[in-house]
């Protein structure tokens, strides 16, 4: 259904080289970070980028080939929804273009519990319920075939998180191809069937375990961690050792180191000395068994630094306790 051969291609800053890979029904996962080119991929597939050199086929034609493109729905992180329409109106003009027998629009988006959605002007969506709205609109097409999403359980309407995977999971077992591009080792994991890592635009590793996956990891780990506060946790983090860099991104905070265990270690104590809610803690490096280190790193950290403080505390009470009496 989906196939690239010797693909070479750009769009700053993304670059791919000799890219050769086959796709059938199923769920795949392009696993690389945002650099890598997953997305870059994605677009090929779709025909909203061009290859300069190699070739890209799917469903036995052409990604630019109208008939194809009617049976392709790529899903990027910021997709462009017309704000001036409601989103039945959305799905109204999707079904139209795709020439596929409209359906009603709160039952399209029922499968992901966003019905309420349906009489919603898009311009007053948040940016999760957009992405939940052009995912609904693919999901239930009875034209796709192939299906591309990037970064598919993040930025999402949370209502939309719990019944994803089980949908594309239904959609694959009905012929569908479907392809997502994350960074994530567990939402890889949680959806797809096989597993592709790509560093720097070159396929790196293949297999349908991410166990077999981890001889091919990198070195080096990112952290993406949902925080109350993120600019006290960055402070934080940046006077940690083993934190090679420390990056803002709204209420998000990026950190990089070459070990992840030190790396989640270093997160552990920064956490617990900032006293911040931290939403979400995501290691974005491609092992699986640097993942599983990092979360028993994190924990580790959390109980020895608890421990620490317990026991300068009992130390505070036991001084007190001795100082003489007047």
């Amino acid at each position: 259904m989906i196939a690239l051969d010797g693909v070479a291609a750009r769009r700053a800053p993304l670059a791919l080289a000799s890219v050769s890979l086959t796709w059938g029904p199923g769920i795949h996962a392009l696993l690389g970070g945002p650099s890598d080119g997953g997305s870059l991929i994605l677009a090929l597939v779709a025909g909203a980028a061009r290859p300069r050199s190699g070739r890209v086929r799917v469903l036995d034609g052409e990604p630019t080939d109208l008939d194809v493109r009617g049976r392709v729905a790529l899903v990027p992180l910021q997709p462009a929804l017309p704000e001036a329409m409601t989103v039945t109106e959305v799905l109204a003009l999707a079904a139209a273009i795709r020439g596929e027998p409209q359906k009603d629009a709160a039952e399209r988006l029922g499968t992901l519990g966003v019905e309420a959605l349906a009489r919603r002007a898009v311009g007053t969506l948040s940016p999760g319920e957009g992405r939940a709205v052009a995912i609904a609109e693919a999901v239930t097409s009875s034209r796709v075939r192939v299906l591309l999403i990037e970064e598919p359980l993040v930025a999402l309407d949370p209502r939309a998180v719990t019944r994803l995977p089980e949908v594309l999971r239904a959609r694959s077992q009905e012929g569908w191809a479907v392809a997502i591009a994350t960074a994530s080792v567990r939402d890889a994991g949680e959806i797809a069937d096989d597993h592709v890592l790509l560093k720097a635009g070159a396929i790196v590793g293949r297999a349908t375990s991410l166990d077999a996956l981890a001889g091919f990891a990198p070195q080096g780990a990112f952290l993406r961690i949902l925080v109350s506060d993120p600019g006290a946790l960055a402070a934080a983090l940046a006077r940690e050792p083993g934190v090679e860099a420390v990056a803002r991104r709204a209420t998000a905070v990026v950190t990089r180191g070459r070990d992840a265990v030190e790396l989640a270690r270093a997160a552990g104590r920064a956490i617990l000395a900032t006293g911040v809610n931290v939403t979400e803690l995501r290691l974005q490096s491609p092992s699986l068994e640097e993942a599983r280190a990092a979360a028993a790193g994190v924990a580790a950290a959390t109980y020895e630094t608890a421990l620490e403080r317990t026991r300068a505390s009992v130390r505070s009470d036991r001084d007190a306790s001795e100082e003489p009496q007047l």
